[in-house]
């Protein structure tokens, strides 16, 4: 589920691109649009940007 969405995700960010670029040159939307791509990719890529545990309702001071 997670390739279909970010497939989707990406695909929208790539008509914006189209759309910024080709259909009205535009390019501060362009930049804009760009930038978010970027920063999009670089935390999809960083493994340390990830959760590496979630745990719902516990804190990590609990000594109970």
């Amino acid at each position: 589920m997670n390739i279909v969405a970010n497939i989707f995700l990406y695909g929208i960010i790539a008509f914006f691109i189209y759309e910024s670029s080709i259909v009205e040159y535009d390019l501060w939307n362009l930049f804009v649009v760009i930038f978010v791509l970027a920063v999009s990719v670089i935390t999809t890529l960083m493994p340390g940007l990830h959760a590496a545990k979630t745990s719902p309702g516990e804190y990590p001071y609990d000594d109970d």
